[in-house]
């Protein structure tokens, strides 16, 4: 009896040992990978097959190093801003040159004198209008209307009259000074030499304009200006192709490292 359950037992053994060598040589499992905390404490089985869908990708696209295009183009910017400096510099100077220039002095003192004469032979015609009978009762007038509009209430018909006969009275008076200044050939005479100071000071400032940008320095600095501004664009153009590349390369390397796995089961999806 002893020995038939000896034996029972040592078949159960070898039977025991030859499954368990079955095991080890398939390898491990293929539910050992994966982390699935709905199944417990700790890393739980997942089933490639069944329980995840998304590509799996074991390597990362390189990121792209944007920092030299940042580089170039704050040097492109801060290029395009220096030459852009040095030609307004250059632009200011040329045009202090010529404002103390003797013949564009001789010009600007000629419309200064001819402004004060003109400013002179109008005050001159305006006191003695100023004594002019008519003229004294017509500004009377004016000054009762004015004070009448300070006592009237706003929105009232009356004030609308008394306005109207203000503006047309003051109308009055300045047609007496227009008149006045017309018949006196000392305004007039004043007149036309300031007119014909102010063309000629602007005159002498348009041709300096047109002439200033014909000089070669500032034709040089010019170009060089222009040149750092297709630098500049082609440089901030260059940088945001590299951040987009980079962004890319981030998302795709975002994409790698998720898998965009779904898990399939009953609490799903996580």
């Amino acid at each position: 009896m002893k020995s038939r359950a000896l034996t029972t037992t040592v078949i159960l053994g070898l039977l025991t040992c030859t499954a368990g060598l079955a095991r080890a040589d398939r390898g491990p499992s293929d539910r050992s990978n994966g982390y699935m905390p709905w199944r417990g404490q700790g890393f739980g089985a997942i089933y490639p097959g069944i329980g995840a869908t998304g590509p799996q990708q074991n390597q990362q696209a390189q990121v792209y190093d944007i920092a030299p295009a940042v580089g170039a183009a704050e040097f492109a910017r801060s290029e395009f801003q220096t030459r852009w400096s040095d030609l307004q510099v250059m632009l200011d100077r040329a045009r202090r040159g010529f404002q103390i220039s003797a013949e564009y002095v001789a010009a600007q003192t000629e419309f200064t004198d001819a402004q004060r004469e003109y400013d002179d032979a109008t005050e001159t015609v305006l006191s003695r209008l100023h004594t002019d009978a008519d003229y004294k009762n017509i500004i009377q007038q004016r000054t009762e209307r004015q004070n009448m509009l300070k006592e009237t209430g706003i929105g009232t018909g009356i004030r609308a009259a008394v306005a109207t006969e203000k503006m047309e009275i003051a109308a009055l008076a300045t047609q007496m000074e227009a008149v006045a200044l017309a018949d006196s050939a000392t305004v007039q005479d004043a007149k036309a030499r300031l007119v014909n100071a102010k063309q000629a000071l602007s005159l002498k400032e348009e041709q300096f304009e047109l002439a200033l940008y014909d000089q070669p320095e500032i034709v040089a600095a010019r170009q060089q200006m222009e040149v750092a501004r297709s630098n500049k664009a082609g440089a901030e153009g260059y940088l945001r192709g590299a951040e987009t590349t980079r962004w890319d390369q981030l998302n795709l390397n975002s994409q790698s490292y998720s898998g965009n796995n779904v898990y399939l089961t009953g609490w799903g999806p996580y």
